[in-house]
């Protein structure tokens, strides 16, 4: 099957959204998207439960995925209804909506954008709208809106009574978590063309983690938002703008003091958490999200292969190329397994020694565009046309 993969579109002067990545690498601007792979099975998937989101996400670009605790799944829909359905069962809990309320100032679509993080009894949504809401987690009920510096398309992430946000303008800010106000402002500059992205951060040992526009991973104190250390992982190169594209728009990922990151046109580097030192650095080039088990870092590219890596020292173990332009999701881990969406809806298991398929699920025909959210016994998926899905997580395979 022959599908045109869609050029890149810019969406204002400095900013693209990232449909196909044709353009960036030098290939033709219409790529063949591989057929969808035929294996035999070895497992099969269960399905919990599902239930409605409200419109989804559409066509537009999104970073949106569940929040989970002990009791809840709280989703959002680009247009402003916030919903949280019970883990057992899917039955639904409360729903908000944040246009209904005085608190929506602007008085429009929320364009809701920058997913739903946890805290402790509410949740953070940012918006396109340059907004951060707090809900409380037994209610829904709106507990403060603040106005940020810009668009908020990442993941609000809480921790210490603080409410961090990345903002498209390339700032760092922190919010009072029972207020909303802002307690530091870590602004950076941002280069003249950008993806259509921005990294959640990390936090680890009291330090903020996260991937920049310009090709740098940064930590910054998380008290005060002071700058500890700044490391390149790509750095522009190339006649165009669009060649020297080297955003870090992946979450980074902290294991026992090392980071993991992954540029756009750029690298896979392994960095001291505390010193910001590179440890090692491989050729890779993406901007999903990846994810770590066991020695392991699972990541997929730009054009959509699925690779395992050794974290201690970058070396490939292998890699799955059966996926080749179909715009896949960042990775998840699903015990022995590691699971990716793709742009047709399927949620694909592979196993995680071998980069073999192991089972193939038909989950929206709209399309899948992040990757699910794992929880001890659950895999949470959003689906582009907004569907909540809940599946099983497979029994740990201890042979």
């Amino acid at each position: 099957m022959i599908k045109w993969v869609k050029k890149l579109t810019i969406i204002t002067t400095t900013t693209l959204v990232l449909s196909g990545c044709s353009l960036f690498s030098g290939e033709e601007d219409v790529v063949k998207m591989a057929d969808l792979p035929e294996f035999e099975a070895t497992y099969e998937p269960q399905i919990a439960w599902t239930n409605s989101i409200g419109d989804g996400v559409g066509d537009y670009y999104s970073q949106l995925k569940p929040a989970v605790d002990s009791d809840a799944v709280y989703v959002a829909e680009r247009d402003g209804k916030v919903k949280a359905f019970s883990v057992e069962g899917g039955s639904r809990l409360w729903t908000t909506d944040l246009n209904d309320d005085d608190v929506n100032i602007l008085n429009t679509s929320a364009r809701v954008s920058g997913g739903v993080g946890l805290g402790v009894g509410a949740i953070y949504i940012g918006t396109e709208n340059a907004q951060v809401f707090a809900l409380d987690t037994e209610t829904g009920e709106i507990k403060w809106m603040s106005l940020v510096s810009g668009e908020v398309i990442a993941q609000p992430i809480y921790d210490a009574g603080l409410v961090v946000v990345h903002t498209s303008r390339g700032d760092l800010i922190a919010l009072d978590s029972e207020t909303g106000d802002e307690v530091w402002n870590l602004a950076h500059a941002q280069p003249k063309l950008t993806l259509r992205g921005s990294s959640t951060p990390s936090i680890s040992q009291g330090g903020v983690i996260y991937g920049r526009s310009d090709g740098y991973v940064t930590a910054a104190l998380l008290k005060n938002g002071q700058p500890l250390w700044q490391l390149p992982v790509a750095r522009p190169y190339g006649a165009t703008e669009l060649e020297r594209l080297v955003d870090v728009d992946m979450d980074p990922i902290i294991v026992n003091g090392t980071i993991y990151a992954l540029a756009y046109n750029g690298n896979l580097v392994a960095i001291d958490l505390l010193k910001g030192v590179e440890l090692w650095s491989r050729k890779y080039s993406g901007f999903k999200n990846m994810a770590v088990a066991g020695l392991d870092i699972f990541l997929t590219d730009y054009r959509g292969y699925v690779y395992a890596v050794n974290r201690s020292d970058g070396k490939q173990r292998w890699v799955n190329k059966e996926l080749s332009y179909r715009n896949v999701s960042g990775v998840a881990i699903a015990n022995q397994f590691i699971v990716v969406g793709d742009e047709e809806g399927y949620l694909h298991w592979i196993d995680r020694e071998t980069g073999d398929f192991v089972a193939q699920q038909d989950i929206d025909s709209d399309g899948l565009y992040i990757e699910p959210v794992v929880t001890a016994t659950h895999l949470y998926l959003q689906t582009r046309s907004g569907k909540l899905v809940a599946i099983e997580k497979p029994i740990l395979n201890v042979e």
